[in-house]
């Protein structure tokens, strides 16, 4: 840049351009960005940790269907066991295949649903 003169004006850089949605969306490109998975053992470990997961979803299924077998009511009364064994085994099932739910939230509709498997049962053994 060269020495102004005594009456000269001053030069002003040019301002600069800055185009906000391309600013933006690369701010959300650098924060967003997941690498995959960089070594072998890495994806090893998630594949076992996927195969462990279906794993104990077919075994949640399984006692599902062996809690739901049982006899939950007679004409003399509730079985209180089999009852809370399926609201368990509900519960168990759920929070394999449901991620981010607590058990007491999960227990007291499991509940609800035994109870009114039970009350169902009874009613049919009654008529």
């Amino acid at each position: 840049m060269k020495r102004p003169r005594f009456n000269e004006p001053l030069e002003t850089p040019s301002p600069r351009s800055l185009s906000w949605p391309a600013t933006l969306r690369d701010i959300r490109a650098d924060r967003s960005s997941v690498a995959a998975p960089a070594t072998l053992v890495e994806r090893i470990a998630r594949q076992h940790a996927r195969a462990e997961s279906v794993r104990a979803y077919r075994e949640a299924r399984a006692t599902l269907a062996r809690a739901a077998a049982q006899p939950l009511a007679s004409a003399a009364g509730y079985d209180r066991r089999a009852t809370m064994n399926l609201a368990v085994a509900i519960v168990r099932e759920q929070m394999a295949a449901i991620i981010g739910r607590s058990y007491r939230t999960l227990i007291g509709s499991a509940l609800k649903q035994a109870w009114a498997a039970a009350k169902a049962q009874r009613r049919a053994a009654a008529h």
